[in-house]
């Protein structure tokens, strides 16, 4: 397990940061452009930058994100027998808050405690709307799930199940906590479990689409795909997971939270490949959800009230090999109009009203993280060692930040700080 502090900065999806401009922003906006503050995700550390001023506001310790709760910043300390979480929140905007980080969580758990994504790819640990935190630690024997209050800074209750256990997803009021059961040891077929918080039970019921599993063996594993990545609107009634079958077709898991079932949403474009680079997006309302390939030129665009597939398409890429599946990124803009998506080389720019490819941002650069500005004007671009300051609208690259190696992800912080709560 790798020790010392271990941060989660919480921040606005970057997909909810505005739509691209017909014309030039007001004076009043591109101040607050000027001085809004972009989190840069690395290995090591984790760096809060001024984008108009171009300057480091905080350097802290490797962190990743949480889906929710503009500012907050969530760290973990283990000493191999209990877990520090301490939480602080930055403000969006230069002089808002002082001192610069606010203490709003501060309690030891005991055991060695970590996020999901310590041990792979999964889900961040949050609820969508950031009130809970599930940590997690697991060994040979057994996986113990930590399920954090984060607004009362305390441990609801902790989990102890079998070592084939993964977490899911939490309930927006933390009563509902869903885990993945591998019922075969490296087996890509599992199973959705409900465990239920308020009565600590495990509910025997197998969670899946009825109407998509023609054989009934819970003891294999009713489902069968890998784990790509996972997003959820801000509502929380779902929580949607895109799967990679064994022979290369994607599907979405749609898991409905308060319900307690799942729907498989199978007819998605593509082919699962070593150079495919798919990520996914949803609108501000969840009304609409995009899985891209940016690498392979694949887009299936889903209704988020249905779960039908509205179409699917293809589009011309650049060519060209090499990107990396796990860096994939893609965000819309606020009025879902543009999406944007990672490629081995540059950036295609979408228009979502006719899924019409409408030309490729930094055609020459290979990113791994997007993020909008507030009010959408600018595309920022996480490369190798440097951010990349892009026009929305045209594409062009209009400067870069420099970074240190390392660098994972970039997410723009909110700028409503009452969305924390």
């Amino acid at each position: 397990m790798r020790t010392g502090w271990l941060l989660v900065v919480a921040v606005v999806v970057a997909s909810a940061c505005g739509a691209p401009p017909s014309a030039a922003a007001p004076a009043s906006a591109l101040a607050l452009v000027a001085a809004e503050r972009l989190v840069v995700e690395g290995d090591d550390v984790t760096r809060v930058l001024e984008t108009g001023l171009g300057r480091t506001y905080a350097t802290l310790p490797a962190g990743v994100l949480s889906p929710a709760a503009a500012g907050l910043i969530v760290s973990l300390g283990a000493d191999g027998t209990s877990t520090h979480v301490r939480g602080s929140y930055v403000p969006y905007l230069t002089g808002q808050v002082d001192p610069r980080l606010l203490s709003v969580l501060d309690l030891t758990i005991p055991g060695a405690y970590q996020l999901p994504t310590a041990y792979g790819a999964a889900p961040s640990g949050f609820s969508p709307n950031g009130k809970w935190l599930v940590l997690v630690s697991r060994d040979a024997s057994e996986s113990r799930f930590a399920i954090i209050d984060v607004d009362r800074s305390t441990l609801a209750t902790t989990v102890a199940l079998g070592s084939r256990f993964t977490f899911d997803a939490i309930h927006n009021d933390g009563s509902a906590m869903y885990l993945i059961e591998h019922p075969v040891a490296g087996s890509t077929s599992y199973n959705v479990r409900f465990y239920d918080v308020a009565s600590r039970t495990l509910k025997p019921d197998i969670i899946f689409d009825k109407a998509a599993i023609a054989q009934f063996d819970p003891t294999v594993g009713l489902m069968d795909g890998t784990f790509h990545v996972s997003l959820a609107p801000r509502s929380g009634d779902w929580s949607y997971g895109l799967y990679m079958r064994p022979n290369g077709s994607p599907f979405v898991h749609a898991l409905n939270v308060p319900g307690h079932f799942a729907q498989c949403i199978v007819d998605v474009a593509g082919t699962w490949t070593a150079d495919s680079m798919f990520s996914m997006a949803i609108t501000d309302d969840g009304r609409r959800l995009y899985v891209v390939d940016g690498a392979a030129g694949a887009l299936t665009v889903i209704d988020g009230d249905t779960h039908a597939v509205l179409r699917r398409t293809t589009f011309a890429t650049r060519g060209g090999t090499g990107g990396d599946p796990r860096a994939a990124s893609a965000v819309l803009s606020r009025d879902g109009t543009r999406l944007y998506a990672t490629a081995p080389r540059g950036i295609a720019i979408l228009q979502t009203t006719d899924l019409t490819l409408r030309g490729w941002a930094a055609p020459d650069l290979s990113a791994r993280s997007l993020a909008l500005s507030s009010d959408g004007a600018r595309l920022y671009a996480l490369g190798v060692d440097a951010i990349s300051v892009i026009d929305a609208s045209t594409g062009r690259v209009l400067s870069q930040l420099q970074v240190t190696s390392g660098a994972r992800a970039i997410h723009v912080l909110g700028r409503d700080p009452a969305s924390r709560r």
